[in-house]
């Protein structure tokens, strides 16, 4: 059984846990009016695969709309659902709108850690 989704509480812990894990970042943007939102909260992100995939690879925190006007305005989402792979210097990797059932979910997440290791593998040799 995979364990549940720990969201994080905080922008500075979630990029704190992701370097010294050396994992990457996954902020979820949503509105609880959203049905689209609703669909990715109490459907993809409940299934065991798509739990383990993240606990796995990301440390996750999520925003409210209304409650998390803040970092809604501070990553310029204006439509939810949002998913956002940060590096640990909390540096945008990937964005993705709307929702993904579970395999489509987990393909997009493989694509940003790709990307991300592409951008890395890349600064080193710079």
């Amino acid at each position: 059984m995979a364990p549940d989704i720990v969201w994080e509480t905080s922008l500075r812990n979630a990029l704190g846990l992701a370097r010294k894990e050396n994992k990457l970042v996954l902020a979820v943007f949503f509105s609880t009016s959203c049905e689209a939102c609703m669909k990715m909260i109490s459907g993809t992100l409940i299934t065991e695969r798509v739990q383990e995939y993240i606990h796995d690879h990301f440390i996750s925190i999520q925003y409210e709309s209304g409650i998390d006007s803040d970092q809604f305005s501070r990553f310029c989402v204006t439509a939810k659902p949002a998913m956002i792979v940060l590096d640990h210097e909390g540096n945008e990797i990937f964005r993705k709108i709307g929702h993904f059932e579970p395999d489509l979910f987990i393909e997009k997440l493989e694509m940003a850690r790709k990307k991300a290791a592409h951008r890395e593998a890349t600064h080193r040799a710079a």
